[in-house]
């Protein structure tokens, strides 16, 4: 794997089931991540549901660690990757 250099696009922040607020940093993708982080979203959310595939996503689009991403519930995380998925496609830029 190359080392690769990204640069955050957006601060989301949304409510937890239980904790009151997530703030997590989606980071700028190049074209191929980008690519992959869709292939995974849209495989989770319109063919095998699995949730697996968007804590994946997420790992891709964001500077969270295994271990930190453990700490939310299944929602959560399907919600993560949901909001990381507008801003990936540019829906939700920087205001």
């Amino acid at each position: 794997a190359s080392i690769r250099d990204y640069y955050s696009i957006m601060k989301i922040e949304l409510k937890g089931e239980n904790k009151k607020k997530i703030e997590v940093e989606v980071k700028s993708l190049n074209l191929d991540d980008r690519g992959e982080f869709n292939d995974m979203y849209s495989k989770a959310t319109f063919g095998d549901l699995k949730w697996s595939l968007f804590a994946k996503s997420v790992l891709l689009a964001t500077e969270l660690t295994e271990e930190e991403l453990n700490e939310y519930t299944d929602v959560d995380v399907i919600n993560i990757a949901k909001e990381c998925y507008f801003v990936v496609n540019k829906k939700k830029l920087k205001k």
